[in-house]
């Protein structure tokens, strides 16, 4: 393995967990990189030579309590999540742009995910250019315990400008009102929560969502019924 080259990133190197890669129409490689925090949300690096990368667009957020930790780009289409530091701020959700012109990435829309219990989105999958599967709050969803705010929810993108939710699934037990008791808990020092992280669907296996839950290990879902997923298989290592 051997270095090419390195980018500053115009100072603000500080990126998350989302990168992308897009294949312009005239043959340009640009690498999309969403920063872990404010004041910067994403950038656009032409790797087309990837030994002299070049910053072609930098973006800020909105204000300093927002965070784009995670995106994903399918042809000319990018979807940025959007998470607050506290529940109950704004803008929280997802941005789709149009980055047919990667210079001057263009707003399509704003999903909307803010509410009096939500933080927003913490993390996209987007790979087969229709669903956006995330680990998001929701202005309708209270958690028992505030740490289990964000939750599996599914966009439907095929008319980008009007995002809809199609389907949506949460640890049982987890909110206000569910039949399910409450799970059992880590102790304190080690609670991080019973939330989504990863939220992964491969083209291969459109069928199956694979799903990272933080304290509730890993869940296996069977979303060929979007409406109506059913769990398939769940492992946690915790407690060993």
């Amino acid at each position: 393995m051997k270095l090419l080259a390195h980018h500053e990133l115009a100072g603000f190197g500080g990126l998350g967990e989302g990168m992308a890669m897009q294949q312009t129409s005239d043959g340009r490689r640009i690498m999309w990189l969403a920063h872990e925090s404010a004041p910067k949300n994403f950038s656009g690096v032409d790797v087309t030579d990837p030994r002299n990368p070049k910053l072609i667009v930098q973006t800020d957020l909105p204000h300093m309590k927002l965070r784009s930790n995670s995106l994903d780009v399918v042809g000319d289409t990018m979807v940025v999540a959007y998470q607050a530091s506290t529940v109950g701020i704004k803008p929280a959700g997802i941005d789709i742009f149009d980055i047919s012109k990667p210079e001057t990435p263009r707003l399509i829309s704003h999903f909307d995910c803010s509410g009096p219990h939500s933080r927003g989105v913490h993390a996209v999958w987007f790979v087969d250019g229709r669903y956006v599967h995330m680990s998001s709050g929701a202005p309708d969803f209270q958690p028992r315990n505030p740490l289990d705010d964000q939750f599996y929810r599914v966009i439907d993108l095929a008319n980008p400008s009007k995002p809809q939710e199609v389907g949506r699934w949460w640890y049982p037990g987890t909110r206000e009102g569910d039949a399910a008791p409450p799970p059992a808990r880590l102790p304190a020092q080690f609670d991080t929560g019973f939330r989504t992280h990863n939220t992964n669907v491969f083209p291969q296996r459109p069928d199956r969502a694979f799903i990272g839950y933080i304290d509730g290990g890993s869940v296996v879902l069977d979303i060929s019924d979007l409406s109506h997923m059913k769990v398939v298989s769940q492992w946690n290592h915790s407690p060993p």
